[in-house]
């Protein structure tokens, strides 16, 4: 009958125990956790229903007089208190491999800021910027030479003293509107006249008018911008380019207006094909016309050309070539100069952000200190601690199992006192890591030796940050062209 209850009520405890479990799932492991590791004779006697048991089983003349193993209770409590030991250790293992993986990052950390520290690590960050980027600048400062000597050649050829001069970009995109504009004040102006000849009316006339006015101020244009610049050239041949380009221009003015014109009056006449009316007409009497209008059609696409050449002239210096020789050099030189201040920038912030690092390399060497001792003397509490819990788990042990006899004691009717009664049960041996602080200790004593050196030799140190800086930029210097 004992061995039967004794099943039931553990079979009990298996299924509350199994409960707690899936509540634990939903309520949340830490509070489950938390009454696990309470060492509290009061909730340890209620968890395991020490004086229930003890009495029940008293009452009954259990244990026997002769007994010499734990009771089922006791024997619970015993692997309870066993149970929370091992995790204690597992616990204790934990939170110092995870304190020890933070050493270890603060290790890694002095490293670095060693080797911050070193001046030869800022001189090997200037000279890297000088090794990648000094190339490139010399190549650059080489271009700006070729370019510089070119237009010095050219200067001399041509006997030009002056700079060139040239609209800027802005300026350009306005001379190139200022043709549009041209073209659609001369297609406006010219609508009205080609407006009798077409059906479509005052529209048809502005699209044949623009269009005409197209050829024509484009075509001044470019003659002016290509030919006849070439005018103010100071060497013959070129002043004859100028000069024969003057006569292409005037023969293709003169040409596109009385061109106009002719088409104007045989579209005015009602002619089917006005441009093969026209050039017949061109043939027979290029000067005679039978309306007053054709002279100011043709006085109109005179002045309209005439002011494409001579935007076509200034769009770049008037003599020829300067302005693309002249813009090619000062190009060259800006990109070469735009670079030289960005490698200068670069080691002016190398120097700043080393300056920095040692006015603060003080305060930051104490506060990597800081927090090293600070590892330690939680290492050394989190062992205590569990120490602690141990130490507190083995007086738990011999209070509940006193308690539990004693009420055995009392409610028994026989008198007779099992003899294993005299003997306390042992709890499993647990052995806590070592409390190891050599890395800890030697770290520290580093960290105070660079202290004490930092305060030292801070001048010192801020004057070779300053030579090193010196000699780079004078090795920068002499890449420069002038």
């Amino acid at each position: 009958m004992v061995g039967t209850g004794s099943k039931q009520r553990n079979k009990k405890r298996t299924e509350s125990g199994l409960i707690a479990w899936i509540k634990g799932l939903f309520t949340g492991s830490k509070s489950e956790e938390a009454h696990l590791m309470s060492f509290e004779i009061d909730e340890l006697s209620k968890k395991f229903k020490i004086n229930e048991e003890a009495k029940r089983l008293g009452k009954m003349g259990l244990p026997a007089f002769h007994a010499k193993e734990l009771t089922s209770v006791e024997t619970e409590l015993l692997h309870h208190l066993n149970v929370q030991r091992e995790q204690f250790l597992v616990n204790a293992e934990n939170e110092i491999a995870k304190l020890d993986r933070e050493f270890t990052d603060k290790e890694h950390e002095y490293q670095r800021y060693i080797t911050q520290s070193l001046s030869a690590e800022f001189e090997r960050k200037a000279r890297q910027i000088m090794d990648t980027q000094g190339a490139w600048l010399k190549k650059l400062a080489s271009n700006a030479i070729a370019n510089i000597k070119e237009l010095e050649i050219f200067r001399d050829e041509n006997d030009l003293k002056r700079q060139a001069n040239y609209p800027e970009k802005s300026q350009i995109f306005f001379r190139y509107t200022l043709l549009l504009i041209l073209i659609a004040i001369e297609g406006s102006l010219n609508a009205s006249f080609f407006s009798e000849g077409v059906s479509t009316g005052l529209i048809g006339g502005f699209v044949y008018a623009a269009s005409l006015a197209l050829i024509n101020i484009a075509g001044c244009f470019f003659i002016g911008k290509i030919g006849v610049r070439w005018i103010n050239h100071n060497k013959i041949y070129g002043k004859g380019i100028g000069l024969i380009s003057l006569l292409i221009a005037f023969l293709f003015l003169s040409s596109m207006a009385l061109s106009i014109a002719h088409i104007r009056e045989a579209m005015a006449v009602g002619a089917d094909n006005p441009t093969q009316a026209a050039w017949e007409m061109m043939q027979d009497s290029i000067w005679v016309f039978k309306d007053l209008t054709s002279w100011f059609l043709i006085m109109l696409t005179l002045g309209f050309g005439i002011a494409a050449i001579v935007d076509g002239v200034y769009i770049d210096d008037i003599y020829p070539g300067y302005g693309s020789i002249f813009r090619r050099t000062e190009s060259a030189k800006e990109e070469f100069e735009s670079e030289y201040e960005d490698i200068r920038f670069e080691l002016e912030e190398l120097k700043q952000e080393k300056l920095d690092f040692i006015d603060l390399q003080v305060s930051t060497c104490n506060e990597l200190l800081f927090s090293i001792q600070n590892l330690l003397d939680t290492k050394k509490s989190i062992l205590k601690k569990y120490q602690d819990k141990l130490n507190d788990s083995e007086v738990v042990l011999y209070a509940t199992i006193r308690k539990f006899r004693f009420e055995n004691e009392i409610v028994r009717e026989d008198g007779l006192i099992p003899s294993y009664f005299n003997t306390m049960p042992s709890l499993n041996p647990i052995a806590l890591p070592k409390m190891e602080q050599t890395r800890e200790s030697q770290l520290i004593s580093k960290l105070t030796d660079v202290i004490k050196n930092h305060e030292k030799t801070i001048s010192k140190q801020r004057e070779e940050v300053y030579q090193v800086f010196e000699k780079f930029v004078s090795q920068l210097n002499h890449l420069r062209y002038y």
